[in-house]
């Protein structure tokens, strides 16, 4: 049914005289940042709503579609794109009021170029039973630098690997875990034997280098759902969960061997490192400080009882 004409004073035709609808309609209009839409229902012979029409755009909401869009319905435009949009529009009419959202077009659909991987801040309400405003924002650049800082906040710059603050929130799920009935958690704190002397002897990039190096090959040899931290310095922890006896030992074989495989920096230099490991094995409640601190009781028995070199 498309026969009711809107009732916004902003849809004043800008051709008449210069009243304050027309000059608000011209400012929407040219409004670089934010897409204006005016939406009118489409409904079928019972009166339930189906679609809606794009009744009045502004130029930047047809650049944030690609496409025109006047005279077109929301599925005609966007088809199951709107899967989520429609039933809040529907709703939003018989209701009243305005609603604030958070639209985001997924990576997995390779047919639209144009909206894959956006965000927009959406916000509408409703001028009357057949008619709803809309103003949206792309905020994709935006919502990627948030991602970006948070991301920086829990992983370490130089390995990329997650940081101190990240593995002790994770250490502190899989901790709680264990008061429900979750499995045992596994710590092992890892130390890079003969670190300084890479440093010494080539300077502190190709530390860095080795550093990138032990990262990778560590999380090389560890199930998906394990977290490889990088604690501070030549340290790392291997956070798992709990596995019996042999398949601990098995891991910590498996890290160690990893890492004492020769390396060769970025500038053709080879040097070796070996890894200590101190294992704690939780089974229990405590806290993350004091899993922490017997992995490190753990590491620092195992290099007491070595001969002197």
């Amino acid at each position: 049914m498309h026969d009711q004409a809107p009732i916004l004073v902003v849809m004043t035709p800008v051709t008449g005289e210069a009243g304050p609808g027309a000059h608000l309609l011209r400012a929407l209009a040219a409004q670089p940042d934010d897409a204006w839409v005016l939406m009118r229902a489409v409904r079928d012979d019972s009166g339930t709503v189906r679609d809606l029409d794009h009744v009045w755009v502004n130029a930047t909401a047809e650049h944030n579609s690609g496409r025109g869009l006047v005279g077109t319905t929301l599925l005609e435009a966007f088809g199951d794109r709107t899967a989520t949009l429609v039933p809040t529009f529907v709703d939003l009419l018989r209701t009243g009021g305005e609603r604030r959202l958070e639209l985001v077009y997924g990576t997995d659909d390779d047919t639209d170029a144009v909206l894959r991987s956006r965000v927009f801040d959406v916000w509408m309400t409703r001028t009357d039973p057949d008619h709803v405003a809309c103003r949206y924002r792309d905020v994709t650049a935006l919502r990627r630098a948030e991602d970006g800082l948070r991301h920086q906040a829990r992983h370490d710059e130089l390995t990329g690997l997650p940081n101190r603050r990240l593995l002790r929130e994770h250490l502190e799920v899989a901790l709680a875990r264990l008061g429900r009935g979750g499995a045992g958690v596994v710590v092992l704190l890892c130390d890079l034997d003969h670190f300084k002397d890479v440093n010494d002897t080539y300077g502190h990039s190709a530390g860095d280098d080795l550093l990138r190096l032990v990262g990778r090959r560590l999380r090389s040899v560890v199930r998906v759902p394990d977290l490889v931290a990088r604690y501070g310095g030549d340290e790392f922890v291997v956070l798992a969960e709990h596995r019996d006896e042999a398949e601990v030992a098995a891991l910590v074989r498996r890290l160690g061997a990893a890492v004492a495989e020769t390396y060769r920096l970025p500038d053709g230099t080879e040097v070796a490192v070996e890894l200590s490991i101190g294992v704690a094995v939780v089974t229990r409640g405590t806290s993350v400080d004091d899993a922490l601190a017997e992995a490190d009781r753990s590491l620092y028995a195992q290099k007491a009882a070595r001969p002197p070199v």
